[in-house]
């Protein structure tokens, strides 16, 4: 396992430190803000995007994977009160992955960015199931889906360079976004916890994100459509399963 974890990292000598030294400094910038006082929040927003626009390489393709990380660590700083060591760390792991996809470090950037949007799905809706849904309703579906519409975009731009059609990409984003829009109101109603909540509906999105990258490459086939019916079955069937029902 560390030895695939190590040919993942794989990079160019004498960059992968940098690059910690950064991310370190951001999951520390983060941890104070929630610890001590907004002046902290006001350096961590400034290093944060210093650190990313420096250099400006591929600034603009992951952008919208580091605006997101930044709303969420502004949510993790306003709300949080529990686990703020290991969540100050894990948002530090996720702005090291966005640099080392940025700067072209990683040799397997491919594999590494599917992680990162997956784990950036997650928190989205991992912060959305724990809020209290019945304040704000309308303008928090709105921003949850713009979030999902901006990182889906930005997902099949990086995954299908070939679909280089600016207007069908955005009306593909745009309909897989209402689309999962549509079934986080429907789980919304289940006794779910939120966890299960966002397991369930990030595992939707994930065959979703299959689904169109095939469709993209026109590798879409019968294949295809019953594997990913198939395992939509049997995970959610494992997480129905592992749900404690609550009220």
């Amino acid at each position: 396992m560390l030895k695939k974890l190590k040919s993942v990292l794989e990079s160019p000598k004498g960059l992968i430190l940098p690059l910690a030294f950064k991310s370190a400094l951001f999951s520390a910038f983060l941890y104070l803000s929630v610890v001590y006082s907004s002046l902290f929040m006001a350096v961590f927003l400034l290093a944060a995007i210093y650190f990313y626009f420096r250099p400006t390489l591929n600034s603009g393709h992951f952008f919208y994977s580091f605006l997101i990380l930044i709303i969420t660590a502004f949510l993790f700083v306003i709300h949080s009160s529990l686990f703020i060591i290991p969540i100050s760390l894990l948002f530090g792991v996720i702005f090291f992955f966005i640099l080392g996809i940025k700067n072209m470090i990683f040799r397997h950037r491919n594999a590494i960015y599917y992680l990162l949007n997956t784990i950036l799905f997650l928190i989205l809706f991992a912060f959305f199931f724990a809020s209290n849904r019945s304040n704000l309703f309308l303008i928090k579906y709105l921003l949850l889906f713009f979030a999902i519409f901006l990182l889906f975009r930005e997902f099949i731009n990086f995954s299908v360079p070939e679909a280089s059609n600016y207007h069908k990409n955005n009306l593909i984003s745009f309909g897989i976004a209402f689309l999962t829009i549509q079934f986080v109101w429907i789980i919304a109603l289940f006794p779910f916890n939120f966890l299960n909540a966002s397991s369930l509906i990030l595992l939707i999105l994930l065959i979703l994100e299959d689904f169109s990258v095939n469709y993209f490459s026109g590798a879409i086939n019968r294949q295809i459509i019953l594997r990913n019916i198939t395992i939509f079955l049997v995970l959610s069937l494992l997480i129905f399963g592992a749900s404690k029902w609550t009220p």
